[in-house]
């Protein structure tokens, strides 16, 4: 069985790019100060579901300008960053 790969137009090329620089700088931020990495990927993975249930119709995603593109790697790049305030905030709270 064979599974096509999907086609990704420019908006979501540019989200994944955001996405993965994020990632990768807010799981180095959680790994240095200590943080608890399970927390910090379960809160990166609820603020993905977020920003898609609550934005996706407003999204530029047909669009391939600039401005489009600006959007999309913001939004991907602050994603992962709401896993690293969902982790801080465990942390903080612990006693």
């Amino acid at each position: 069985m064979k599974l096509p790969l999907p086609t990704l137009n420019a908006f979501a090329k540019a989200q994944l790019w955001g996405m993965a620089v994020g990632f990768a700088l807010a799981m180095l931020a959680t790994d240095k100060l200590g943080y608890g990495l399970g927390l910090f990927v379960v809160g990166w993975l609820g603020s993905w579901l977020a920003l898609e249930y609550f934005t996706a119709a407003r999204m530029p995603s047909h669009r391939k300008d600039g401005a489009a593109l600006a959007i999309g790697i913001i939004t991907g790049f602050a994603t992962p960053w709401g896993g690293f305030l969902i982790a801080a905030l465990a942390n903080a709270l612990r006693p």
